[in-house]
């Protein structure tokens, strides 16, 4: 048992056999400098999440004056149009991962160009003329826009602390948000502080990975569409209203949710394959429209660390818990040691 944060050190030692969990793409270069001396292997895997890194404008967050521009859907726009996802590619991933939406991939029989594509082209001029078409046009002396009630636009992007990956991507968004008049803030902290803080609409806007399962079949659940739980950042408190069927929570404010919610039931409703497909065609076409998430990139490589005396690990696969289990797709109880002495010990 060791902690998560050593756990790339003592990989990286030659102490694992099998590693991949806790490990990202920035202990690429680290890994690979170890890989002939002490004897394993790093393969770069695929992932099949909607987003590797997402932001979440919380539509419930408790202050008002923030909570009416989240749930514009201008507003959100603007924010995805002033991110500059190709530099973020290249500084960070060295143009190995997808750019855009929190969507569907490729891959999926579901996907679409223009899922990925809608309102995620960098475009900071257009950004500036959607954010003053909101009357956001007044600024400080430092350049940064004023809220309705005078406040500076300052957001505090809440992080839970365990990727200094986030900081990395967070510092350029930063720069660019702050061409469009918008001072960007980073405050980490413990996971679950990190979600009961956006439960209780404290948080303003999250950082997380996007969909689970970015490789669905229209007999795939499209519950993360839709607001169904009180763990989707972005409306968390119509989540728990649908969860606890409106004990508690927040009934769905807007015509958009609404409408997403009201597919979601369709669809386990609907026992005609090409219905269901079409149901999930309008949601994504939904959130493509509305940006309920703003995704940045995607399909970033997952280095897996085998030894090399391990046999039947694949050295190309996809990394992720849906579909696929992790590593257990690929059935790790075939796994095997051809070294002798290393079976040994």
């Amino acid at each position: 048992m060791a902690a998560s944060q050593i756990i790339p050190g003592k990989t990286g030692a030659g102490e694992s056999d099998l590693q991949a969990r806790y490990i990202h793409f920035s202990d690429y270069t680290f890994l690979k400098k170890g890989e002939n001396r002490n004897g394993y292997a790093v393969n770069l895997w695929k992932t099949a999440m909607g987003a590797h890194f997402a932001l979440f404008p919380n539509l419930n967050a408790n202050d008002p004056a923030w909570r009416k521009l989240f749930r514009n859907v201008q507003f959100r726009r603007a924010l995805s149009l002033a991110i500059n996802r190709h530099e973020i590619n290249q500084a960070v991933y060295f143009g190995l991962t997808l750019e855009g939406n929190n969507t569907v991939l490729p891959d999926s029989g579901l996907y679409q160009p223009e899922y990925r594509e809608k309102w995620a082209t960098f475009d900071l001029k257009k950004a500036n003329a959607m954010l003053d078409a909101l009357g956001l046009e007044k600024r400080n002396d430092r350049g940064i826009r004023l809220l309705p009630d005078g406040r500076p636009m300052e957001i505090i992007i809440e992080t839970s602390g365990e990727d200094t990956e986030q900081a990395d991507v967070l510092e350029l968004v930063h720069d660019t948000w702050k061409a469009a008049g918008i001072k960007l803030f980073t405050r980490p902290s413990q996971r679950e502080v990190f979600r009961n803080r956006i439960f209780t609409g404290e948080t303003l806007m999250s950082v997380w990975s996007g969909l689970p399962n970015a490789l669905p079949t229209p007999d795939s659940s499209p519950e993360e569409l839709a607001p169904t739980s009180q763990q989707h950042l972005q409306w968390p408190k119509w989540g728990q209203y649908f969860q606890s069927r409106g004990a508690v929570g927040e009934r769905p404010a807007t015509p958009e949710a609404v409408e997403l919610l009201d597919l979601y039931l369709a669809w386990r409703k609907s026992v005609d394959r090409e219905q269901r497909a079409k149901i999930w065609r309008r949601m994504l076409d939904i959130h493509a429209e509305q940006v309920f998430s703003i995704g940045v990139i995607a399909a970033v490589p997952q280095p897996v660390v085998v030894n090399k005396a391990l046999r039947n690990v694949p050295k190309k696969g996809t990394y992720n818990w849906s579909p696929g289990a992790h590593l257990g797709v690929y059935r790790p109880d075939t796994f095997w040691f051809a070294d002798q002495d290393r079976k040994a010990n």
